[in-house]
Parts: structure tokens; C-alpha cells; sequence
């Protein structure tokens, strides 16, 4: 077995240290020759100055290679020469502890990649920073929802909304709050913030997660709206039909009794056209009622939609010219700008031109005659959605009566039933998708349909 020649240098060190010792102290007590005493003892200072000197070289040579284990640069190779060529023996463990460190270091790259891909694979934003309000994560779909593509400090979330980094904060571990934002075009969006806190060593982190729960919020208004509807058509129909009935009985039975009837008994004329009236108007209203609930039938008991891959801008040229004869007589431009070729949605082709056709038909009817009406019919692309967007120029819609536009039986027309965004909306539902509406007044309206990408 090879020494270490760290050994061989110390042991060979030691033993001339002590010889000069012995030299030193021999002529020092025989009193003789003051210039070798004088030599001999620089020359022990200097030994012992020299063994020190090369055992921290030594030490800051092993240290310093154990710092940059795993480096290849030329620095590095020499310095790993020099220190296996003082400690023979020890390559194959530094090989050994190098190939296990390239490894772990590889595994932690793996598993921080594995840990991004993860996240931003996630629909959830997730948002995570520390003490100081530096943002250690943030995933794309949490970009996406803030309608931003960078941020690194917490206060920057105030650019988005005024507050927004207080009210972030202010949420409690373990609790929930939602908190209205708008988003790039400025439609509103309702976020779902959940918040929590994690310890990594000594520091404490803080963590929400939020999502657009627009969605859900409207799903479980149209399932509200279906159950209350469901009870009064049921109401509605068990009321009308058995007076309808009444009123066409009544009719029958008048029309049918003999002409001389009315002079025997000495029943005027007029009586006899009076009842007659009442029944018809009886049997009508009662028929327009349940004509009228017909109607909301349709709202509830929508067909599944026939799902099948569409090209979008194959979708928008087919709504244009179905819908230019709507603007025949009108001052009002259709305006198409179909997305690139090739991009596709899945979905009822039927179902989603009819809603089109609706809102198409609505901007018409709010253009009104106003001068260089317009409306445009355009699509987009977010992460994780295609949209399809009907835009007008119009007066657009009060502020106070937005809100209300997809309640089912309300409507600012005179012979609207209310029904039609009401279906729109659910017919989206049923695509996984949604509708928006954004208005102003005189800045026009903007409604955009949503569709899983």
C-alpha cells in the first residue's frame, strides 16, 4: 500500500524538527560555537514556521476542494490533481462522494423541474411569498387569472387593483374570500382565495391558492332558476289548463243551444255575445299563458349538446352571412375577424350559432338608427380558452340593470319574454364554457362566450 505523502512530508518534517532540536540544545548547554546556536535556532523557527504553513495549505487545498466538488473547470482539475497526489488513497471515495453529489444534484434539478411543471400544469393559481413580500412561486394559470405575465413583489398586485395586496394578506389561515377583479378587457371576474402558511426551516412562508369561480356562481344560479321555474310551470299548467278547458266548454256549450232558447226564456241577445266573449277571451288568455310557459320549458329541458370539433373562423364566416340580412334596412355594418386558420372548438354547431344569432339580433335591435352602427364578431385566445366576442357601438347597457340581463323573465323590450341570454348562458353551461357581458353607457356592449381550449 502507497503512503499518503501527507505522512511521509509531516513524519519527515517531525524528525528534522527534532534533530535540529537535539543540535540546538547540544551546543547551547556545551557552550560552544555561538554562530551554529544562532542557526540552529532561525532554522527551528523557520521548520516550525514551514510545518505549520504546509499543514493549512494542506487544510485550505482539502477544504476548498471539498466546496467545489463537482466543478470541471481547469481550476478545479488542478486542484484535485494536488490534493489526490497528498492524500493517495482517497480518489476512488472523492470519486465515489463526487458521483453522489452530481446525482443528488441532478435529483433536486429533476425534482424542481418536476415541482414547476406541476404547478404550472394546475387550472388553481397559486401564489406563494415570504416575510419581506418577495413572491418565491407563482404558477401560469395564477399569471393568467391576474391578467399579468411577471411579478415579483407583493405590491405590484396593487397595479391590478387598488388594495388587492392588503386584502391578500388580510386573509386568515385556513379561510376563504372572494375578491372582485377585472380582467384584461375589463370584465369582471370573481376569485376564490384560500390561504395557508408553510415553515421552511426558519422561514415562514405564505400561500393562497385562488381560482375564477364565475363559473360556478352561474351554475348555481341557472340550477336555481331551473327549480323555481320547474315549480311554476307545474303551478302555471294545473291552473291554466282546467280554466282553458272551462272557457272552451262554456263557448261550446252556448254556440250549441237552439236560437229560439234566448226568447223563450227572455234572455237578451247581448247576455248570450257577453258570455260567448268572456269564454273566448277565457280560452285565449288561457292558451297564451300556456304558450307563454312553453317557453321557459325550453330553458330547463335543453337537449345535450351533439359536441364535435369546429373551426372557429369557419364558425364566424358562417354567422355573418346568416345574420347579414338582419341589417338589410339598417345603417348598422357587420365587421367579421375570424381567428387564423386551423384553430377549433368542440362544440354543437347548432346550439352555439343560435345563441350568436341571439346576441347578433339584440345588438341590431339596441343599434337602433344609430349613425355607423357597427358590430363585430372576433375571437381570441387566453392559456385556456378560445372566445368568441359579439361587439357593438351602441349606447350600451345601464350599470344599475347589468346584473340582471341573464335573469330568466327579465327583459327592457317591450314584447321580450326574457328568456333568450337565459338560454345563451345555459347553452355555454352545457359546453363547459361561459358568457360575459361588459357595458358602458355610450362606450357600447361586449359579450364574449367562453370555450375550454
Amino acid at each position: 500500500m502507497a503512503f499518503n505523502s501527507f505522512y511521509v512530508n509531516i513524519l519527515f518534517r517531525v524528525i528534522l524538527f527534532g534533530v535540529t532540536n537535539l543540535g540546538f540544545f547540544y551546543l547551547l548547554i556545551a557552550k560552544e560555537r555561538f554562530f551554529s546556536i544562532i542557526f540552529l535556532g532561525v532554522l527551528i523557527v523557520l521548520q516550525l514556521f514551514l510545518l505549520i504553513h504546509y499543514v493549512n495549505t494542506t487544510n485550505r487545498n482539502l477544504a476548498h476542494f471539498l466546496l467545489t466538488l463537482g466543478e470541471e473547470d481547469s481550476k478545479f482539475i488542478s486542484l484535485k490533481k494536488k490534493v489526490e497526489k497528498t492524500f493517495q488513497g482517497l480518489h476512488h471515495s472523492f470519486e465515489y462522494l463526487n458521483e453522489e453529489i452530481n446525482q443528488m444534484r441532478l435529483e433536486k434539478e429533476y425534482a424542481t423541474i418536476r415541482f414547476k411543471k406541476v404547478v404550472d400544469h394546475l387550472t388553481v393559481g397559486i401564489l406563494v411569498w415570504n416575510k419581506d413580500g418577495n413572491i418565491e412561486v407563482i404558477n401560469e394559470s395564477g399569471l393568467s387569472l391576474l391578467g399579468i405575465k411577471k411579478i415579483v413583489r407583493m405590491e405590484e398586485l396593487n397595479r391590478i387593483k387598488s388594495g388587492l395586496q392588503d386584502k391578500i394578506n388580510g386573509i386568515e389561515t385556513g379561510k376563504k374570500a372572494i375578491i372582485h377583479i377585472s380582467n384584461t378587457w375589463g370584465e369582471r371576474q370573481n376569485l376564490l382565495f384560500r390561504s395557508t402558511q408553510m415553515l421552511l426551516g426558519k422561514a415562514r412562508l405564505n400561500l393562497v391558492s385562488f381560482q375564477d369561480i364565475q363559473a360556478e356562481l352561474e351554475e348555481q344560479e341557472i340550477e336555481a332558476w331551473q327549480k323555481l321555474i320547474r315549480v311554476l310551470i307545474h303551478e302555471v299548467s294545473n291552473s291554466v289548463t282546467p280554466i282553458t278547458t272551462l272557457g272552451t266548454n262554456i263557448k261550446n256549450r252556448v254556440s250549441s243551444l237552439p236560437p229560439t232558447l234566448n226568447e223563450d226564456a227572455g234572455i237578451p241577445d247581448t247576455i248570450t255575445e257577453d258570455i260567448l266573449k268572456s269564454a273566448e277571451l277565457i280560452e285565449q288568455r288561457g292558451n297564451g299563458l300556456l304558450e307563454f310557459i312553453q317557453g321557459y320549458k325550453s330553458f330547463i329541458r335543453l337537449p345535450e349538446p351533439n359536441l364535435q370539433n369546429i373551426k372557429v373562423n369557419l364558425l364566424i364566416d358562417d354567422i355573418c352571412s346568416l345574420c347579414s340580412p338582419m341589417i338589410k334596412d339598417t345603417s348598422t355594418r357587420i365587421i367579421c375577424q375570424p381567428v387564423a386558420e386551423g384553430i377549433q372548438i368542440k362544440i354543437d354547431q347548432k346550439m352555439i350559432e343560435q345563441v350568436l344569432i341571439n346576441l347578433i339580433q339584440n345588438a341590431v335591435d339596441a343599434l337602433g338608427e344609430v349613425p355607423d352602427g357597427q358590430i363585430k364578431i372576433l375571437s381570441r385566445s387566453t392559456q385556456n380558452t378560445i372566445e368568441v366576442v359579439v361587439e357593438d357601438n351602441g349606447e350600451g347597457i345601464p350599470e344599475e340593470i347589468l346584473d340582471k340581463v341573464f335573469v330568466p323573465f327579465f327583459t327592457t323590450k317591450e314584447k321580450g319574454s326574457g328568456i333568450g341570454l337565459s338560454i345563451s348562458r345555459r347553452i355555454l353551461h352545457l359546453h363547459g364554457g361561459t358568457i360575459r357581458i361588459n357595458s358602458k353607457i355610450n362606450n357600447g356592449t361586449t359579450i364574449t362566450l367562453s370555450f375550454p381550449m
